[in-house]
This record gives C-alpha cells, structure tokens and sequence, in this order.
C-alpha cells in the first residue's frame, strides 16, 4: 500500500531559487572582484602611452619616457641634440653659425659638418657609413651610434610601440625577479590592463615600492605595476657598463703650494718693474703680468708680452702665468666664442704665444661673459685646455665667488679641464651699487671656498685675495655718496691722517675706520696684515692648492712675512 507523496509549496520554490540566484550572483561578483584582469593593452593605447604618432620613436631614459622622440633614416636613428646635451653627453657642442658639431676629448677637438658621413681630429679624417649630424634650420639631430662611441651609454632598439631604451646613469638600481609568469599593468590593481608578463627568472627595475605592488620598468622600457606576491624581493645591484672607457683628464699639479700674484701691465715700461715689485714677495712662486686682451670680433688680441721678463722671473724663482682679459669691449665676448674658427684663432694665438715667450702658463680671465653665451665660453675652455695639455702649459681660470647668477660659468666642468682654478674671493662690495662694506669679509670668503669646493677638488682650488680695499663716503641717511679704491698704504694714511681709531671686527676678519669729511662719513673696512692672515689661514684649513693676488705694488711689505708663513 503506497503512501502519498508530500507536494513541496511554490511560493518555497521559488524562495529556493532566489536563494541560489543570490548566492550564485554574489559568489560570481566576488569572484569577479578577486579575479585579475585578462585584458591586455591595444597597440593605439600603447603609442598613446609613449606619445608616438607616425614614425616617431619613443626615448625610454633608464626609467622615464622622454618628451624628446628620435626617428630612422636609412636604418640610422637620430637623436635630437637638445636631449644628448642635457642627458647623455653636455661635451656634445653645436656651433649654430658655422654648423660644426664638436666633441672635446682631454687631447683633441673632433669636429663633423652637417650633413657628411666623415669627422676629423686633429691629425686624421673619419669614415663612418652615416650621416653624423643633420639639421632642419631648427632643430639639430645626431645619429646615435656616433654618441656612442664618446659616451658612456648602452642603448636597445624595440617595437610594438617603436621605442628606443637608454641606459645612461650608471648608479645603484632595486632589482627583482619574476617567481612566476608576472603580469605588468598599467597600475597598481589587477583589474588594470596589462602592459606585458615577464617570464618566471627574468629580472625587472624596481622604481616605487607599495605595500602590495612593485612600480617597474622592464629591460625593453614598460612601465607599470607589477604584483609583489609574483616577484622575488627587490635587491640593490650597481649598474656597470664593461665596454666604456671614461677618458682620462691629465693636469699639471705643481709640488709646491702656489704663491701668486697678478701684475698689471698697461704699457711695454712695467714689464720692466718685476724685479722691484717682487723685492719683498718672499715666497712668490708664479706672477700673472697682463699681457693679452681681446680686441676685435675676430678673436685677435693685443699683446704686451715680453721674452725678457719670462726670463728675469725665472731667475727669480718664478713661474710666469700670463693673463688674457676680456676688458676692452666685452661686447665683442658674444662674437669671438660663439664661432668655433674665432676661438681656434684666440686659442691660437694664446698658445703660440706661450711657445714663443717661453711663459710657463696662461690665466684666463673673462668676467663679462653672459648666459647667453655660458656654454660657448665653457667649450672655449674645453678647446684650450687640448692645446695647453697637448704642449705642457699650465691652464688656471678666474672665476668670481659662486652664485646662483653666474651658475653657467660652469665650476664643475673647469675644475676636470683646468690645472687650476682661481676664486676671485674681492669685491664683496664694489660700487655705489652694492652700497659700503667690506672688499671680502672673512665669512664671505669662507662661502665662497666653501661653495667652489662642492663642484672642484681642493687641490686645484686657488683663494685670490685683494691687496686693495674702498673708502666709502656716506650721506647722514646711509646712501654712498662716493668712493675710491685704495691700496694698503693709502689706506693706513688717510686713517692717520684723520685720526681715526681702529676697530677689530671679528666676525668680519678685519679692522675697520670711520671718520667724518664735513656731512660725509668715510668708512674703511680695512686690508692689512691682519685680515690678509685670517684669510691666507683658509688655505691649510680646506687644503688648497695655494693663494693669490690682486695686485703686485698696492701691499704692504709686511704682507709677504704673512703669505710666505702659510704657502711655505
């Protein structure tokens, strides 16, 4: 006998499958959440990512996307030379007016014309199956194989987006490696697209690391995010490129600290007053006489040299340096050194003068130079310094103490070119301008040591020090009315003749006067043996390579008992 079976209520069926539909659905939407993103990046998205339109090629610098973009000619890729400057190489030179690019090696000049397949040096001409430089009026392209050969790079050449991968910086990098099929994306969430996987034991760079995610880039230039549970921990590796040579900067160092002054020559007469001027400079080692300036467009300079002073000064003891000033027309700066055949013409004459005269060094002293021309004046340096290697001549450059404002001078390229580098450490105070003070305060100078340090070695720094101080008239509401420039006997005269009293300033390194003429009040922040020894005590306490003078004939004859205790 069957019993009858119990007929389950639709309204509870359809509970049931409620149920399940939600559970199903939230199950489904969970499983969506935590399941990683398939979809990779389109070809479109990924030019748009490297900013590439139509035969462009995109520039990964290490582990950035440049704005600058390269192309292809005749299987040649070219570089714009904004970028190889400001990136790659700043000893890449382009001269705009007579279309030349250069490149200053430590013992020659190579040069291309634009548009040739060939580069000379000094003594030879170079084939290459390129084109080395193009130019399209206004922007200046370089093939990139020929930055190559004088720069410490390593470079890669990909598609799908064309893409060319730069190594240039050669420092410590984070490295980590895929434990499994690693997918890169375009962030840091899996549900981002993906960019590309890198395979189990390839190694990528790591550039941010998060919580959960490793920001990349791959060896062929992707960047993205990668999931830090696929990847291996991030490891400190030293990037090393085996196939470059650094070149190898020769100096003259002398074995003796530097005892200098500049001697100002105006006329053919004071080259015969160095025997008299240097009777009490015990210790002089090397004289500056003034000898050369620019005086054209051309680069031609006049000329007060003399044979017979280089010899005298070596009986002496002393080596000759001799000066080449930009003081005549500093407006003639913006043609000489902006064309390279009238800086070949300068740095020519320069050198076959020192042949000729048999002088031991040549100082360079261009305090005119503007902005505009920072760079080409740097590329002069760079040329002249070849000829003075290349023939054993002490190179030493003038510069003013470091500021912000005259950055382009450019310390830290002089200071691997030049033998020496003379800080200007004067004219603290200068004119109505810069209103009364002191001509170099011992701070001053310390700053001014202590900024040229941070960008030249010590031991080609050189301090100038003022054998000159200014006596400032000042109006009753502090204006300067006038002032004159004094040398240290001068100075002591007219404190003794007005009887004024001396006041040491420590914090400034000096002693100072001050003394009424009618409304005026003359102040003299003053230079004499005590201040001149605060700051020749500098030279031991930074380790420079010695001290000079500005200028022979203003000093007292106790002077030289200071400066000879200290550079002895």
């Amino acid at each position: 006998m069957s019993k009858n079976k119990k007929k389950i209520p639709p309204v509870l069926i359809a509970v049931c499958i409620g149920i399940i539909c939600v559970v199903v659905f939230a199950a489904g939407r969970i499983i969506d959440k935590y399941t990683p993103s398939k979809v990779k990046v389109d070809a479109k998205h990924m030019k748009e990512m490297y900013g590439i339109t139509d035969d462009d090629i995109a520039i990964v610098l290490q582990d950035e996307i440049s704005e600058y973009k390269a192309f292809k000619e005749e299987d040649t890729i070219y570089l714009d030379y904004r970028l190889v400057k400001e990136k790659l190489n700043s000893r890449f030179y382009w001269d705009n007016n007579e279309n030349i690019l250069i490149f200053t090696t430590p013992d020659d000049v190579i040069k291309s014309n634009v548009g040739t397949r060939e580069y000379t040096c000094t003594k030879s001409k170079n084939n290459v199956d390129y084109v080395v430089v193009k130019t399209d009026g206004t922007n200046v392209y370089i093939a990139l194989d020929y930055v190559a050969m004088f720069s410490n790079i390593k470079y890669e050449y990909y598609t799908d987006p064309d893409r060319l991968c730069i190594t240039y910086r050669w420092d410590e990098v984070l490295r980590s490696t895929a434990k499994e099929a690693a997918q890169i994306r375009t962030g840091m969430g899996i549900k981002k697209e993906i960019l590309t996987t890198v395979k189990k034991g390839k190694t990528v760079t790591v550039l941010e690391d998060t919580d959960e995610w490793y920001k990349v880039v791959t060896d062929d230039g992707i960047i993205g995010s990668v999931k830090k549970s696929q990847m291996g921990d991030a490891i400190s590796v030293q990037l090393v490129n085996s196939d470059y040579e650094e070149p190898v900067y020769t100096n003259i160092k002398k074995d003796y600290t530097i005892s200098m002054a500049w001697h100002m020559i105006v006329s053919e007469n004071d080259n015969g007053r160095l025997v008299d001027l240097t009777a009490a400079a015990k210790g002089m080692n090397v004289v500056s006489p003034t000898w050369f300036r620019i005086v054209d467009n051309d680069g031609n300079l006049s000329s007060l040299a003399d044979a017979a002073y280089v010899s005298r000064a070596h009986q002496l003891g002393m080596e000759v340096w001799a000066m080449v000033d930009d003081q005549s027309d500093t407006s003639q700066n913006d043609q000489v050194f902006t064309y390279t055949s009238k800086r070949e013409n300068l740095v020519n004459q320069l050198v076959s003068a020192a042949i000729q005269y048999n002088f031991d060094g040549i100082n360079i002293d261009f305090e005119y130079i503007t902005e505009d021309i920072g760079e080409d004046y740097v590329q002069f340096l760079r040329e002249l310094s070849v000829k003075c290697r290349n023939n054993g001549i002490v190179l030493s450059i003038d510069d003013k103490v470091p500021l912000a404002s005259n950055s382009y001078y450019n310390r830290e390229e002089q200071g691997v070119i030049a033998d020496y580098i003379v800080v200007m450490a004067y004219d603290e105070h200068w004119g109505i301008d810069s209103g009364a003070g002191s001509t170099a305060s011992l701070s001053w100078v310390k700053e001014g040591i202590e900024n040229t340090l941070t960008s030249v070695d010590s031991s080609k720094v050189i301090l100038g020090i003022p054998f000159y101080t200014r006596i400032w008239g000042e109006k009753s509401d502090g204006t300067v009315d006038s002032y004159k420039t004094a040398d240290m006997n001068m100075a002591q005269s007219e404190i003794a003749a007005s009887g004024a009293e001396k006041i040491w300033l420590e914090d400034l390194g000096q002693n100072y006067s001050e003394y009424k003429s009618g409304d005026v009040t003359n102040r003299i922040w003053v230079e004499d043996a005590a201040s001149i020894e605060k700051k020749v005590q500098l030279i031991a306490e930074h380790n420079l390579a010695g001290v000079s003078a500005w200028r022979l004939g203003q000093e007292t004859q106790d002077i030289w008992n200071i400066i000879v205790k200290y550079t002895n």
